[in-house]
């Protein structure tokens, strides 16, 4: 009897994860509860255990992408061994199965972390070994591709310009003679307090139809290595700034490492992201789905100004960028909204 082994649901059901490593070889035996695989969706890393003992077999190829909860190999009870016979060259058009390939725990992880084919590797290491030094070097070398986990970030990414109705506004907010220390804890705040006044944009999509959320859980956009991530910072309207600014940081260094958890990119109802380290004024953030709304931060500039007695004064300025789905939020509240928080954010 047959035991389907399915992609672990990280993300959300049927969106599409891919295997980053297999740790038992197609048709190897394998224990109850033995680690046979890690996957990833997004940024979200997973180890799955073998649900019972037998054989693995129908293994799916590391970096092809799979929807959450189908399944990615198969344990059965027996797998029919060869009779062995004198060896002889291939017949026309067969496959010999690949060698094994010898390498560290270290420069299979690094393998697995910079996208890089073992199996195609000469190892300098012991016994032809594959070392980390050597996985370092192929990596140096091969051109860049979109494959693997970057492939189904780049078909997310895709999926949500295709089916949203996404309209941007731009708006120019005036910080006054001192900008914020702290800024993207400073507008994540004022974001949070504002969607209390503007629910059709607090939120996620449901098919067709908008969910509302009863408080805002800003997620907020972090580079890293391989790209951004997401992940949110929850009942944001509670906290100060400081604290926000300091979870933001948290979070940052938990993404650098690796660590964040499904669980840090859950229920997020809106997303801040900010480019104004950049040098960047306006531009079109892509909604993060299921959310409808999304709030991109500009750079900060010192700009003279006509002050209310016609003197010229130096002012800080800086460009917000609200990306909304208009399926569901129309012109008028998506601007409302906009204004709303630049006012807050005056000084």
């Amino acid at each position: 009897m047959a035991l389907e082994v399915p992609m672990p649901v990280i993300t959300a059901s049927g969106e599409e994860a891919v295997v980053t490593a297999w740790f038992v070889d197609e048709g190897e035996a394998c224990t109850q509860g033995k680690l046979i695989a890690e996957v990833q969706a997004e940024k979200v890393a997973a180890e799955v255990n073998a649900p019972g003992a037998g054989y693995i077999v129908d293994r799916v190829e590391v970096n092809d992408p799979v929807p959450q909860g189908d399944p990615i190999c198969r344990i059965v009870e027996s797998v029919e061994k060869p009779t062995t016979r004198p060896s002889a060259p291939p017949a026309t058009g067969e496959k010999t199965p690949p060698p094994r390939v010898v390498a560290s725990p270290a420069a299979r992880r690094l393998a697995k972390e910079l996208g890089v084919d073992l199996s195609a590797l000469t190892g300098t290491g012991p016994d032809g070994r594959v070392t980390e030094a050597d996985v370092k070097a192929a990596s140096e070398t091969r051109p860049a591709a979109a494959s693997g986990l970057r492939a189904v970030i780049a078909r997310n990414m895709l999926r949500s310009h295709t089916e949203t109705a996404a309209v941007t506004l731009h708006s120019t907010v005036d910080l006054g003679a001192q900008a914020p220390s702290q800024v993207t804890a400073t507008v994540v705040k004022t974001v949070a307090e504002t969607l209390a006044n503007h629910p059709q944009l607090n939120g996620h999509r449901d098919g067709d139809r908008f969910v509302p959320a009863d408080v805002a859980h800003v997620a907020v956009a972090i580079q890293t290595d391989e790209g951004l991530v997401a992940p949110v910072v929850r009942n944001t309207a509670s906290w100060s700034v400081k604290e926000i600014a300091e979870t933001i940081t948290s979070l940052a260094e938990r993404a650098a490492a690796k660590t964040l958890t499904a669980g840090d990119y859950e229920g997020g109802t809106f997303t801040v992201t900010n480019l104004g380290p950049y040098g960047i004024d306006g531009f079109t953030p892509i909604i993060n789905l299921p959310q409808v709304a999304i709030l991109g931060i500009g750079t900060i500039r010192q700009v003279p100004v006509v002050d209310d007695n016609g003197e010229i004064a130096t002012r800080n300025q800086m460009v917000l960028s609200l990306t909304f789905d208009h399926v569901f939020v129309d012109g008028a509240p998506a601007a409302a909204f906009l204004q709303e928080v630049g006012a807050a954010l005056t000084g």
